[in-house]
């Protein structure tokens, strides 16, 4: 199977559903975004973004990962979307270079699930490359926003200094219905198979935002301690960087950041608590996480040993968090974990005033190339123009 469908809800979940539609999603909804619009208010921050985080935090702390599925589009059409979308725009149309980026491209990985690279750019003439894992918390697909966000930060930041991008989107399993490694194996394989393709480590870069920082960082440490449940791959030299924005990467909700944005951000501690209970499987999974048996999904809960030769896997590492979210302090002790290993120089943090969660995904849903945006063709322009 690698068209991936829309699950099939019971008359029993149906019926939930309209019941929480009619109910508690117009309440929380109102709740939130009054919520969430009087302190963007108050500390003068963008009403329009704390109005979509109000959303989505409804959304996570109302319906199941299943429900949130039944009443999206997959994946794949959103993606086919934005490529209808975006292939009749002006700025495409002016140019037949952007034109021949800007097509269907599909490529299954497996004939037993329902994962695929979705091509954005053109990989028949790419030099540089960027396997990319969208967010969601494993349980939602992803947005237009997210091929936005490829377009503009990798695909035209190449060819504005003359460097052909195409960013590999992986299409890995939802959950319920793929639980880790599901999504690790998945992201190994797209790996193998452009390496397999001839492609040097070092014109690859992998990343992502949210569950894909959280998955960014899972594949690196697959690459130094192979999990079982995913091709092995030894690399002859490091890929050319990573980059994780507003990663999650601990089941630990007792940090700082949490304690000052628990309210104020469109995830929370009961969110991530929901959404580990789907990815790892259950509750028993879940406290296993909580146990830091995990290291590959939680690194922040284990010995800072585990990316002890990191250097060997990746050449640079960026990250990005809001001060306004809950996730801060992931990405902040991810970092200082590797800076107090001494072995990559390379490994840049920016910790910005005013954004909550995943701002440069919400720059893309409103087609705006703002300064989340800027700050990622930044660095990656850095990547390209060094290798």
């Amino acid at each position: 199977m690698t068209f991936p469908s829309k699950p099939r809800l019971s008359i029993g979940e149906r019926l939930g559903l309209a019941a929480k539609l009619t109910t508690l999603v117009p309440f929380r909804l109102a709740l939130y975004t009054t919520y969430l619009i009087y302190f963007s208010l108050r500390n003068r921050f963008r009403v329009r973004f704390y109005f979509m985080c109000a959303a989505v935090r409804m959304i996570f702390l109302t319906l199941s990962g299943r429900q949130i599925q039944y009443l999206t589009p997959t994946t794949r059409q959103s993606y086919q979307g934005w490529v209808t979308k975006k292939a009749k725009s002006k700025a495409v149309r002016a140019s037949s270079a952007d034109a021949a980026r800007v097509v269907r491209d599909i490529e299954p990985l497996s004939a037993d699930d329902d994962s695929a690279v979705l091509w954005i750019g053109n990989r028949h003439k790419a030099k540089k490359f960027v396997i990319f894992f969208h967010g969601g918390g494993y349980v939602a697909t992803a947005l237009p926003g997210h091929f936005e966000w490829c377009w503009n930060s990798y695909v035209r930041t190449g060819a504005e200094v003359g460097v052909e991008v195409a960013v590999a989107f992986l299409q890995y399993t939802m959950c319920p219905g793929g639980v880790f490694p599901t999504q690790l194996r998945q992201a190994a394989a797209t790996l193998g198979s452009l390496l397999d393709s001839g492609i040097d480590p070092a014109d690859i870069s992998i990343g992502g935002d949210s569950a894909g920082g959280n998955l960014t960082a899972q594949l690196i440490g697959h690459l130094l301690h192979p999990n079982p449940g995913a091709r092995r791959i030894e690399l002859t030299e490091p890929l050319g960087g990573a980059f994780l924005v507003s990663p999650w990467l601990s089941v630990d909700t007792r940090s700082p950041s949490f304690v000052a944005n628990d309210y104020n951000d469109m995830i929370s501690s009961k969110v991530v608590q929901r959404l580990g209970t789907e990815y790892f499987g259950g509750v028993e999974g879940f406290k296993q996480a909580c146990r830091g048996k995990n290291p590959w999904a939680t690194p922040m809960d284990v010995d800072t040993s585990w990316f002890k030769g990191i250097d060997d896997v990746v050449a640079r590492i960026y990250v990005t968090v809001g001060k306004r979210e809950v996730l801060a302090d992931h990405g902040i002790k991810f970092v200082k974990v590797l800076r107090t290993l001494g072995v990559m120089s390379d490994i840049r943090l920016e910790e910005t005033e005013g954004e909550a969660h995943d701002w440069i995904l919400l720059e893309g849903e409103v087609g705006s190339v703002g300064d989340a945006t800027r700050r990622m063709k930044d660095w990656y322009k850095s990547v390209i123009s060094v290798n």
